[in-house]
This record gives C-alpha cells, structure tokens and sequence, in this order.
C-alpha cells in the first residue's frame, strides 16, 4: 500500500497586541510634517528683530563698595598679578602694582573675565576676546570696550574704595 504523505501547513499568527500601529504611509507624512515645522521655526527665527549685536554695557550701574585687603577674601590682591572678582567688578593689581578695576563680564555675551597677571590682560574664557588693563579691545570678537571704575587706596587703613 503506497504511503500517503499529508502535507501540514503550519499557520502562524502574531500575537494580537495592544499597540496601535501605523502604516509607512503615515508614518512618513508624520515625519514630513515634523521636518517641515522645524524648518519653518528656523526661519521665523531668522526674520526676527533680534540681533546678536554686542550687549551695551550697563553705565548707569552705581558701584561704591570698599574691600579689605586685610580681609581672606581679598588676599590675592596683595601680589601682583593678583586678583578679586566682587559685585561684577574686577579688582587687580597689575604686574606694576597699580591697582586696576573694570567691568567683571565680557562686553560680547556677559561672560565672567579672567585676569592673565603675565600678559596684564583680561580674557574671556568662552569666545577669547581680550581686553588691555584699561578695559580697551585688544582682539575680538568683543567690539565694546570694558566699563573703568575709579580706585581710592588707603594704605594706611588696609583699604581699597572702587566707584563710579
């Protein structure tokens, strides 16, 4: 008796899940749509008013403070090269030992300066402008110069008075 092969087919189905799907159709008008939206954010933002000119430094601020140089906080003001950075303003000596204060923040987009003693400059750590001992640019991207405060020294008491 010749032998009967019976040919199984095998179904398989999926699992029914309970996630929504969504065919390639509509999955690629969602990304079109997200594409278009963040381009057209970018332009709007293009044809805005604002610019990225340098900030005006604010000279009607009132600076009268008077520091210690007996005081731990200002300590690095008795070597050269030193300095304190207090109420937005840097105080330093300069290598000559003239006491120096300006403006604490780069005039291009508000970062806190560093003094270099060595090169008696101030730097900004975040675009590198530079700016001399008297606040003037020496290298951009800054274009406005440093706001100056006047320093009274009083050696005899231990101070140092720093205003407009």
């Amino acid at each position: 008796m010749p032998q009967k092969y019976v040919k199984t087919v095998m179904e398989t189905t999926l699992p029914a899940t309970d996630q929504p799907t969504i065919d390639r159709q509509e999955f690629l008008k969602l990304v079109g749509t997200s594409i278009g939206a963040l381009i057209l954010t970018r332009c709007m933002a293009g044809c805005s008013g604002q610019s990225n000119a340098d900030p005006t430094p604010n000279q009607t601020q009132k600076v009268d403070f008077t520091l210690s140089l007996d005081d731990n906080a200002n300590q690095n003001l008795l070597v050269k090269g030193g300095s304190v950075i207090v109420d937005n303003v840097i105080v330093v000596q300069t290598k000559d030992g003239k006491y120096v204060a300006v403006s604490a923040n780069c005039t291009h987009e508000g970062t806190k300066l560093v003094y270099k003693g060595a090169d008696n400059q101030f730097y900004c750590p975040l675009d590198l402008s530079r700016f001399d001992i008297n606040g003037k640019v020496v290298s951009g991207p800054a274009k406005l110069p440093l706001t100056q405060y006047i320093i009274e020294s009083n050696f005899t008491a231990g101070t140092l008075r720093v205003h407009n």
